[in-house]
């Protein structure tokens, strides 16, 4: 069996002669931990349209290849975030805490054929997860460029699945699987603490900052999969990177950005088995608008493209921006 999932799950278990309640909760772990992860569009980002680089010009396949085009394919990704700010805390000696809570809603998709050595049909799984999100941080600038930040945030997480059998698996095991595994649903709830660095340095141009997010999240799951043995997602990122907004002009009322970035990103815990990594690269170019109406809850729209380097989400894709910062 080729196991090529991302966000579905551990699909290696249906190998096994035997099916162990452990492996099903560390296949939801796992899962639940993919979808933290992937509703930060600032620790990766997947597009509408995807390419391998490779094809342009030949890198190596850290940029990408068919296998991890494939798999991108089948996986999309939608997040809606807001952020609204609270009343500054000013204390005696004049200093600030300045106060946001950010609001998300994510939804995730993937459908996999999953084909099994010399048999010649593939079966199905299609998964969802639906996220909402809300974090609260807390910002303490300490000069006129340097800030400090941290956070606290949770993601409350529901996933469920359908499986396709067409004749590999036997009854007795599609038996075991259905419920447990598969053709089911399950909840999880992960608290998210964070701690950021950040350096900002405006510009004639518009601006450059370099930033440093320390992200660790775990969490409980629940539901009718496995019994209700959901386990504990848990993992960590850690993303440093640096990036620049170009302004280029304003053309009828709408602000025009050139927007750049790259940023490395370390990865632990559960979040190693979704990537097969525990590092990888990405780097976006996007042209962003500002339009003049809804200005509460729009900054800013646009388009660009984004490549991720050494994880099994590799290449290149087009990718859709909203109020990016």
């Amino acid at each position: 069996m080729q196991n090529k999932a991302v966000l579905a799950l551990s699909l290696s278990v249906f190998s096994h002669s035997a099916f162990a309640v452990d492996d099903f909760r560390e296949a939801f772990e796992a899962n639940f931990a993919a979808a933290v992860l992937f509703s930060d569009s600032n620790a990766i980002s997947l597009g509408f349209q995807n390419f391998d680089p490779n094809r342009i010009a030949d890198i190596g396949d850290d940029f990408g290849n068919q296998g991890s085009l494939d798999l991108k394919k089948n996986l999309g990704v939608t997040t809606l975030p807001y952020t609204f700010d609270l009343p500054t805390i000013t204390f005696e000696d004049n200093s600030v805490l300045e106060q946001r809570v950010k609001v998300l809603f994510s939804y995730l998709k993937q459908k996999q054929d999953v084909t099994y050595q010399d048999f010649p049909v593939a079966d199905t799984l299609r998964e969802e997860v639906y996220t909402v999100a809300a974090h609260y941080s807390v910002t303490r600038p300490w000069s006129e460029h340097w800030s400090i930040g941290a956070g606290i945030g949770t993601n409350l997480m529901y996933l469920n699945n359908s499986y396709t059998y067409r004749g590999y698996i036997s009854e007795e095991d599609q038996a075991r699987l259905n419920g447990n595994l598969v053709n089911t649903s399950a909840w999880s709830q992960t608290f998210q603490p964070n701690l950021n660095l950040h350096y900002k340095h405006p510009q004639s141009w518009g601006r450059w900052e370099a930033f440093s997010d320390l992200n660790y999240f775990y969490g409980y799951g629940w539901g009718e999969a496995n019994g209700g043995d959901i386990g504990n997602p848990e993992g960590l990122y850690w993303v440093n990177g640096i990036k620049g907004f170009y302004d280029i002009t304003h053309w009828g009322g709408y602000g025009q950005t050139l927007f750049s970035s790259i940023r490395h990103i370390n990865i632990n815990g559960d979040l190693k088995d979704s990537l097969n990594t525990h590092e990888y690269w990405e780097a976006s170019i996007g042209w962003l608008v500002s339009p003049p109406f809804l200005k509460d809850y729009v900054d800013n729209i646009g388009i660009g493209i984004n490549l991720n380097y050494g994880s099994s989400l590799s290449g290149g894709t087009i990718i859709l921006l909203f109020n990016q910062d």
